[in-house]
């Protein structure tokens, strides 16, 4: 009992991790330092920045939509866009991001197609911009072998499992047997006939996985887009590192935080570990701190802000769906 409630107690922490390595980054650099070096940045960088999120929101959304229309559901670009917007800001106030999954209610609202259907077409989506970020921290890796040996033995067995579990659960024979040997033991026979309902809803539609080759191109572009908004931002302090390898360390500092969801928005997670690796590159820890905090402001939570006031004219659905999930 006792080890038990620890547990439990414990995994109520995981959330906060992040946000206790943050406040202990903030007050080891210094909060006037942080300041001052927020304050010396240049409006007009920041507007860049924003700028480059244009295209991005319209390759995320193409993206999400041509995976849409293999599951024969049609949106429109605006509509995604929309959503998009609001599930960034959601995604951005949770740990995991899994405040993005929201979208399965509004895909649902839109398109009157089956629960199951809504939650494979996010979870592939998602599952996707995590494996296509995961390929390109591993190429990171392997460019910075020599400054940072231990990358690839942390990142190599996270884009091997992903992979591997999208490339067996995306296929519905593959999926079943995988379901019927560490899943069905475990329900209740009353219950087994409406599972197996959900589960025929679940692949019904559902991409195969060359189909996904496309979006998985897109993704990969988007990450580097993304990380282009970052690199913007450095410019601020004429860093000094070549492009190429400024995108690959922003997106490894993004892809560590994804894949340790102990922290709400990934945040201090993913400034400690950019901070760590731009030091090996020279850049005073509140710099490298300030940029990364200011890429998360123009990536996601300014465009984030801008979903949330769109939410307030779709009824507040996001505060009340009508289908809570």
């Amino acid at each position: 009992m006792i080890e038990r409630i620890n547990i439990k107690k414990i995994s109520k922490l995981f959330p906060i991790i992040g946000i206790i390595i943050l406040v202990y980054i903030i007050i080891d650099i210094g909060t006037e330092k942080i300041v001052y070096t927020f304050i010396s940045i240049p409006i007009q960088f920041y507007a860049l920045a924003l700028l480059l999120f244009i295209p991005r929101l319209f390759l995320s959304s193409y993206k999400w939509q041509y995976i849409c229309r293999k599951q024969k559901m049609d949106f429109s670009l605006l509509y995604l866009a929309k959503i998009f917007l609001i599930t960034l800001f959601l995604g951005s106030v949770t740990p995991g991001s899994i405040g993005l999954h929201l979208r399965i209610h509004y895909l649902k609202e839109k398109s009157k197609a089956s629960l199951e259907k809504c939650i494979a077409n996010s979870l592939t989506e998602s599952a996707l911009a995590l494996i296509a970020g995961l390929f390109l921290a591993l190429i990171g890796s392997v460019v910075l072998i020599d400054k940072f040996p231990e990358l690839i033995v942390i990142l190599l067995p996270f884009f091997i499992f992903y992979t591997s579990a999208f490339v067996v659960l995306i296929k519905k024979g593959r999926g079943n047997r995988i379901f019927n040997i560490f899943i069905r033991p475990l329900i209740p026979a009353k219950f087994k006939e409406t599972v197996n309902k959900s589960i025929e809803s679940l692949y019904k539609d559902i991409p195969r996985l060359r189909d996904t080759l496309f979006p998985f191109l897109i993704e990969i572009l988007i990450w580097v887009v993304a990380a282009s908004q970052v690199y913007i931002i450095a410019q601020a302090f004429s860093i000094e590192i070549p492009y190429f390898l400024f995108v690959l360390i922003s997106i490894i500092s993004v892809i560590i935080s994804n894949v340790l969801p102990i922290s709400i928005g990934g945040l201090g997670i993913r400034e400690g570990t950019f901070v760590f690796l731009m030091s090996k590159f020279g850049v005073d820890p509140e710099i490298a701190f300030v940029i990364s905090l200011s890429g998360f402001m123009v990536k996601i939570l300014i465009p984030g802000l801008i979903g949330l006031i769109i939410s307030f004219g779709m009824g507040k659905r996001v505060i009340k769906p009508t289908n809570p999930l």
